[in-house]
């Protein structure tokens, strides 16, 4: 299900036009394009859509959070199925997939009480690069060979800023 699509213009000349697709919308949600490349598109969504939305994320990651504190078999089944959200991630060790996966839900935990959901996506970024480390030959030995002084060292390495 896509959400109309409109210019900013065309919500700056016809805002009820614009307002109706919105409530029409089966989304509840209408895309703002913008014409500058540099400048990301914009969503009109209802605050009663969003609400709704951000209830259900945090609902969601309640229940994932609690789950994996209170049973390992939960914890292991989560990091199993990590790859489907994130296919990239077959490329890393299982100890990184479970490492991964914890920092994930305490990562969510934290994003959802604040209402932002950086933190969750700068982790996905970082856990992706090393992924990427992990996939391409020549970084992996570049990395194998270095440490992050410069210094030979015999232990392989991927870890851009997170925990592991």
């Amino acid at each position: 299900m896509r959400a109309p699509e409109v210019n900013l213009s065309e919500l700056s000349l016809h805002p009820r036009r614009v307002v109706e697709q919105l409530e029409g919308s089966p989304t509840r949600s209408v895309r703002i394009r913008r014409r500058e490349k540099d400048k990301p598109d914009l969503v009109l969504v209802t605050a009663e859509r969003a609400e709704q939305a951000a209830a259900g994320f945090s609902a969601t990651v309640t229940i994932l959070v609690e789950l994996m504190r209170r049973s390992a078999e939960t914890a292991a089944l989560a990091a199993e199925a990590l790859p489907a959200a994130f296919p990239w991630a077959r490329y890393l060790s299982a100890d990184e997939v479970r490492t991964f996966a914890g920092e994930l839900a305490e990562t969510l935990e934290r994003a959802d009480s604040l209402g932002n959901p950086v933190p969750f996506a700068a982790l996905v970024a970082k856990w992706k690069q090393t992924a990427e480390a992990h996939a391409d030959p020549e970084l992996a030995e570049i990395v194998r060979r270095s440490d992050h002084n410069g210094q030979t060292s015999g232990r392989v390495s991927y870890n851009f800023d997170h925990a592991t």
